[in-house]
């Protein structure tokens, strides 16, 4: 049983940038989510192109790219995402780290052994 002293799941509103386009509808401009509606914004207004129609879009749950154990992320992104699948794409390219399917994450030194 693991200790869980940084949840991945946290139920909270979080905000992602998309833009509205003819070809697809809605496209994200980043993968990130934003913990603030001010932080999206302030990162909309970098990431808007001339011309592009930007909309704040609301999560009620995100997803961190943090050890459940002792809190650490993979490098300095501080991650995390509006979809538990979307994460998990994110932690195969960071050596060690794993996710599962009860929603944890752990980094290298915190990685259950195959008999946990």
């Amino acid at each position: 049983m693991t200790t869980v002293n940084y949840p991945a799941v946290v139920h909270a509103p979080h905000f992602a940038i998309e833009k509205v386009t003819f070809e697809t509808g809605l496209q994200r401009l980043s993968d990130r989510l934003y913990s603030s509606r001010e932080d999206a914004e302030t990162w909309a207004s970098v990431l808007r192109g001339p011309g592009d129609k930007v909309l704040i879009a609301e999560y009620s749950v995100a997803y961190y790219a943090r050890c459940v154990v002792c809190g650490e992320y993979p490098n300095d992104d501080r991650m995390c995402f509006g979809d538990w699948h979307e994460l998990g794409q994110y932690l195969t390219h960071e050596p060690g780290w794993r996710w599962t399917s009860e929603q944890l994450v752990f980094c290298p030194t915190h990685r259950p052994t195959k008999e946990d």
